[in-house]
């Protein structure tokens, strides 16, 4: 993934990609997940998210004299393991009479596995325009520090042997607010 457009709120911040000061994340994850299926009706999952992430900007970098300059675009990175998932599945029909349709309900827990505190060296921040080690922005860390509850509705309907439609619907309900690290903004 690659994210490059500003916002504030819905209205897009267009001169930062003219003047080229837009802030730019990629983003690569290899999701790895193992499901083992117990019977017709229930699953369970693992799943381990391996993230690549890279963000590089021109405000973030640059310290001249206690003061940041647009000079030159410069990058940090993480790479790692991100926080690992745990659920439970159950089709809510009977799979061998429901061929065409059917409905499953899956249920889990995200782990706190994902550093949330990852460090790289930034660009001309620390004294005397040294690199320094800081945390990166919360937008590229692998985790929120927070263990969660997951709930799934997955759903699938075949109109024809070659036509049909399918659907995930997804939440993730986490009781931390914050994730306790001050980044540097």
């Amino acid at each position: 993934f690659k994210s490059f457009r500003h916002f504030s709120g819905t209205e897009e911040n267009k001169a930062r990609l003219i003047d080229h000061s837009e802030v730019i994340n990629h983003t690569t994850i290899v999701d790895l997940a193992l499901t083992r299926v117990l019977n017709n009706r229930w699953s369970l999952l693992v799943d381990v998210p391996i993230i690549n992430n890279g963000r590089s900007s021109l405000y973030e970098h640059g310290l001249v004299n206690g003061s940041y300059v647009k000079k030159e675009r410069h990058s940090t990175h993480s790479f790692g393991i991100g926080d690992v998932r745990l659920a439970a599945y159950r089709w809510m029909l009977d799979p061998l009479k429901n061929k065409k349709g059917n409905i499953q309900l899956g249920m889990g827990i995200k782990l706190a596995t994902g550093d949330y505190n990852y460090k790289d060296y930034w660009y001309n921040v620390g004294p005397g325009g040294t690199k320094e080690l800081r945390t990166v922005d919360q937008s590229i860390q692998w985790g929120d520090g927070g263990t969660g509850i997951t709930v799934e509705l997955n759903s699938f309907s075949n109109f024809k042997s070659n036509f049909g439609v399918e659907g995930n619907f997804y939440y993730l309900s986490n009781a931390r607010e914050q994730q306790g690290y001050r980044t540097s903004r």
